[in-house]
């Protein structure tokens, strides 16, 4: 039986590339996993490659974001009608499975390792059904990833997720909006899956795959008695690792040098914001602008190069914020974020209903579902007009993401980190500095409704004779919409079902250890 399994994704940023960079979805492997030896399994990552169109699947798993969901709607279309059946997971299956039922044959809510091998064992017995929810079962240890399937398409092949969801509830966070949970795996068995990484890590010339790991989670430091005791337990492997974690984690002198002393040269960490009010509305509650450059420093003298990425809050920001956002960056000792993005209410999260209860931030007209990214403006700004805000962010963006500052922090980075001890993340902070960011897109408005197509929405091959009626082509080929020429929120976006995914494990952290992932000292 031939299974392909393909993370679907379009260039947020419209310029139609892949982004071959390190973060690479993680979820095909596991799937394959799931599925019995004999599965003839194919994994994509859309973001590094595009499927091979003559291929015949038997059975297609797909999974997407939110922007991704009309490309996904196309590809799963292109396959059914050559005969495969289709499956869906994912944020968007997960919130709105009413929705995403008329275009796969499957749609998931939830977690896959209660759910794949029913659907493959209903598959085999001709018995699928339309909907399938992960369930709580007794502790368990999850299969080793089938690393060798996607290791041609990562950068650092010893790539894994150790815990899965945050205790956190941001309000622009689909992990909130999906259900907030934070699970722990036993740290055997995450040894265990290191050491299966390693074996298709040695495959590779490269010495930076045979060294390096990343641990894709939302928050590695969910729970700091189990970041502390995961952080002994890697130690003998003598690795370079990067993660993420929320901004309480590095407050913590202790800590930062017990994941140092690990082998952590990088960690991304959600700043978001330095405006206040914004992290306040965000319910950022980790967050303290105060200790920002505090924190950094002190990751700093350890050797952990700090990345980070931040938003603009169209419901909160002025002009004279924005403005300041380059001072600030110099003040903390970031410098350059990895991003600037916009905040953005993606559909079925706290921050979206929000919306749809008071109407403010109101959506701007015609909101396309492609340009819920987080690089598009989807929401009316409250304190200047859309095209201010557009401007004031271009602007922003010229003046950080520049050759000149570019220079100043891969230098400053480089002698603090080196100061450290380490080589590799001053190595990290020059390539991130230096080659890592790009001028915007000159053809490009930034505001939805009126940016030119995502070159992916017509790159599926289908042909007239994949549709049935005109009415069943615009379904599928047609951008979905989210709002109203008004900007009224439409209908098929208040109503979801209470779809709350089931922990796939009880290994949940105590109360004592969630009182101490909130603690900032």
């Amino acid at each position: 039986m031939r299974v392909g399994i393909i993370s679907v994704f379009s260039d947020y940023h419209r310029r139609g590339r892949h982004h071959r960079g390190f973060l690479q979805p993680q979820i095909g492997p596991l799937i394959a996993a799931l599925l019995p030896p004999d599965a003839r399994c194919e994994v994509i990552n859309d973001t590094w490659t595009d499927p091979d169109w003559t291929r015949d699947y038997d059975l297609l798993f797909l999974s997407c974001l939110h922007s991704d969901f009309d490309r996904t709607r196309q590809i799963s279309h292109y396959w059914r009608r050559r005969g495969a059946k289709t499956v869906l997971g994912g944020p968007m299956a997960t919130l709105y499975p009413e929705l995403c039922q008329p275009f796969f044959d499957v749609v998931v809510c939830g977690d896959p390792e209660t759910t794949v091998p029913r659907i493959f064992d209903d598959f085999s017995r001709n018995a699928l059904r339309p909907r399938y929810r992960s369930r709580a079962t007794p502790r368990h240890a999850p299969p080793t990833p089938r690393f060798e399937l996607l290791a041609a398409q990562q950068v650092a092949t010893q790539s894994m997720e150790v815990t899965r969801g945050c205790p956190f509830s941001c309000r622009f966070c689909t992990l909130t909006g999906v259900g907030t949970r934070f699970l722990t795996r036993d740290l055997d068995d995450v040894c265990r899956d290191l050491c299966a990484s390693a074996l298709a890590a040695r495959r590779s010339w490269s010495p930076l795959k045979r060294r390096f790991a990343a641990f894709y989670d939302n928050n590695l430091g969910g729970s700091l008695p189990y970041l502390k005791a995961f952080c002994a337990a890697i130690e003998p492997f003598g690795l370079w690792w990067a993660s993420c974690v929320t901004f309480n984690v590095i407050c913590h002198e202790e800590l930062v040098a017990t994941m140092s002393r690990s082998g952590c040269r990088y960690l991304f960490v959600g700043l978001e914001s330095f405006n206040e009010e914004t992290l306040e509305a965000m319910s950022k509650r980790q967050n303290v602008v105060r200790k920002v450059r505090e924190a950094i420093d002190r990751c700093h003298r350890h050797g952990i190069l700090v990345a980070s990425g931040l938003m603009l809050s169209p419901g909160n920001d002025t002009l004279a914020y924005i403005e300041s956002i380059p001072q600030r960056l110099a003040e903390c000792g970031l410098v350059m974020p990895s991003y600037v993005a916009f905040e953005t209410p993606f559909p079925g999260t706290p921050h979206f209903n929000d919306l749809v209860r008071s109407g403010h931030p109101k959506l701007l007209a015609n909101a396309l579902l492609q340009d819920f990214n987080g690089y598009t403006l989807v929401t009316e700004p409250r304190h200047m007009s859309a095209t201010e805000f557009v401007d004031a962010y271009k602007r922003l963006h010229r003046r950080v993401y520049c050759i000149g500052r570019a220079s100043w922090k891969a230098a400053m980075d480089g002698f603090s980190l080196l100061r450290g001890g380490s080589i590799f993340s001053p190595l990290a902070a020059m390539y991130e500095s230096l080659f890592d960011w790009q001028p915007l897109p000159a053809h490009r408005t930034f505001i939805t409704g009126t940016e030119l197509p995502y070159p992916e929405s017509r790159s599926v091959p289908l042909a007239d004779a994949d549709f049935d009626s005109e009415a069943q082509r615009a379904a599928i080929m047609n951008p979905w919409r989210v709002s109203d020429p008004r900007g009224e929120v439409l209908p098929m976006w208040k109503k979801t079902e209470a779809t709350q995914p089931s922990p796939i494990e009880l290994n949940r952290p105590s109360k004592v250890d969630a009182a101490l992932s909130l603690t900032i000292r």
